[in-house]
C-alpha cells in the first residue's frame, strides 16, 4: 500500500468525538496509526532519495497512542491525537554534543519530528522537551537558528510551519527572527517548537497527504541539523538545502509535463474505477468502528491486522449493487490485501467460515 491508497475521512474525524475510551483507543491504534505509518514510511523513503541520508541510522520511528493490548484495568484516557514521527535512537554514546543537568549520559534525544492527527486535521509537528538539558546544550540549537535564521524561516514559510517565539523588553512583538532568538537565549526561554499553521482539514485526501509529505521532507534539514549538533558533528544544512532545491525543480518540471490528454480513458479503466468506488462506499462512523471491534480489529479472512502492517477496511458481504444493506450483519472486516481480491460481485461471507 502506498500514499495513493490512504485517506482520512469524516468517520476518522468523528472518532475523536467517541466517548468510549477503549473504542477510541483501539480505533486509533488499529485503524488510524497503520495509515499514518504508511505516510511516514514514504516520508523516510523520500528523504533517502532527496538527501542521500539514511534517516534510521540515527533515528527511530515512534508513535502514539502506545498502550498495552492486555490490561488489567479499563482504559480511562480519551486520546485526542494520533502521532507517528522520528526521534533520536536510544544510545549511551552517540549524543556527546549535549549534556544533561544531572551529568548523566544523554541516552535519548529530547526532540522529534512527526505527523500529528487530531479532530482539526493533520499537522507536521517538531516538538521537544529540553528541560533536562543544560542551558549550554539548548543554546547550541538556538545558535544554529541564529546562524541560519534566513533559511530556516524561509523553510518555515515554505512548509507552512509556525515557530514558537517569545518577545520582551529588548525584543519587540514584531522583530527580526534573530532578535527573538537572542532574547530567548538571554532569558533562558528554551521553548522553540514548530507546528503547522493550518492543519490539513478533513477529509484528508491522498493529494493533501502528498503536500504534507513534501513539507515534512523540506523541513527535514532542520531536524537533521539538530541530530548533527547532538552528535557533536558539523551540520550539513546548506548541503541539504542545495539538494532540496534540486528536488523542488524536478517536482515543478514533472508537474508542468503532467498535463497530457486525459480524454482517452478506456472502458476497462472506467469499470475498475466503478468497482473501486463500490468498495469504498462510506460506512456510517459508529457502525464502522463497531464492525472492527466485533471482528477483534483483525481481517476475518487472513487474521492479520495492524500488528502485521495491514490496513483494515469495512467490506459489504452482499454488495450494495446486489441489494446489500448498510447494516452491521452485512459488514465484515478485511485487510487491504484481502479486500483487493474481493470484487463487488463476490458475496462471500468470510465471517461465516469455520
Amino acid at each position: 500500500m502506498t500514499i495513493d491508497d490512504i485517506t482520512f475521512d469524516e468517520s476518522d474525524k468523528n472518532l475523536f468525538q467517541v466517548d468510549d475510551a477503549r473504542l477510541r483507543a483501539d480505533a486509533l491504534k488499529h485503524s488510524i496509526l497503520p495509515r499514518l505509518h504508511v505516510v511516514m514510511n514514504e516520508c523516510i523513503s523520500t528523504i533517502r532519495s532527496v538527501y542521500d541520508v539514511e534517516v534510521l541510522d540515527d533515528s527511530i520511528i515512534s508513535w502514539y497512542p502506545r498502550f498495552r493490548v492486555n490490561r488489567n484495568k479499563d482504559l480511562k484516557l480519551l486520546y485526542n491525537a494520533a502521532y507517528v514521527g522520528i526521534g533520536g535512537a536510544r544510545t549511551k554514546s552517540k549524543w556527546c554534543g549535549i549534556e544533561r543537568k544531572d551529568a548523566k549520559p544523554v541516552q535519548i534525544l529530547h526532540f522529534r519530528l512527526g505527523l500529528h492527527l487530531t479532530v482539526d486535521g493533520l499537522s507536521i509537528y517538531m516538538n521537544h522537551w529540553f528541560t533536562r538539558l543544560t542551558d549550554a546544550s539548548f543554546e547550541k540549537y538556538l545558535n544554529f537558528h541564529l546562524k541560519f535564521e534566513d533559511l530556516t524561516h524561509t523553510l518555515c514559510h515554505r512548509c507552512c510551519m509556525q515557530p514558537t517565539l517569545y518577545w520582551g523588553e529588548e525584543c519587540e512583538p514584531i522583530s527580526p527572527f534573530r532578535d527573538y532568538y537572542r532574547h530567548m537565549a538571554k532569558n533562558r526561554l528554551f521553548d522553540n517548537e514548530f507546528m503547522s499553521r493550518c492543519p490539513s482539514p478533513f477529509p484528508i485526501t491522498s493529494a493533501s497527504l502528498k503536500s504534507s509529505l513534501e513539507y515534512f521532507v523540506l523541513f527535514y534539514p532542520i531536524y537533521d541539523s539538530y541530530i548533527q549538533i547532538s552528535k557533536d558533528e558539523p551540520v550539513r544544512f546548506l548541503e541539504l538545502i542545495d539538494k532540496a532545491n534540486r528536488w523542488l525543480r524536478v517536482l515543478e518540471e514533472n508537474q508542468e509535463g503532467s498535463h497530457g490528454d486525459r480524454s482517452a480513458i478506456s472502458a476497462g479503466a472506467i469499470q475498475l474505477a466503478r468497482e473501486a468506488a463500490e468498495q469504498r462506499v462510506k460506512v456510517m462512523p459508529a457502525i464502522r468502528w463497531q464492525v472492527f471491534q466485533r471482528d477483534n480489529w483483525n481481517c476475518v479472512s487472513c487474521g492479520r491486522g495492524s500488528q502485521h502492517n495491514r490496513i483494515l477496511h469495512v467490506d459489504h458481504i452482499l454488495p450494495r449493487s446486489k441489494g446489500g444493506k448498510d447494516t452491521l450483519d452485512n459488514y465484515q472486516t478485511l485487510c487491504d490485501l484481502c479486500n483487493l481480491g474481493k470484487s463487488n460481485r463476490d458475496e462471500t461471507n468470510l465471517r461465516a467460515r469455520p
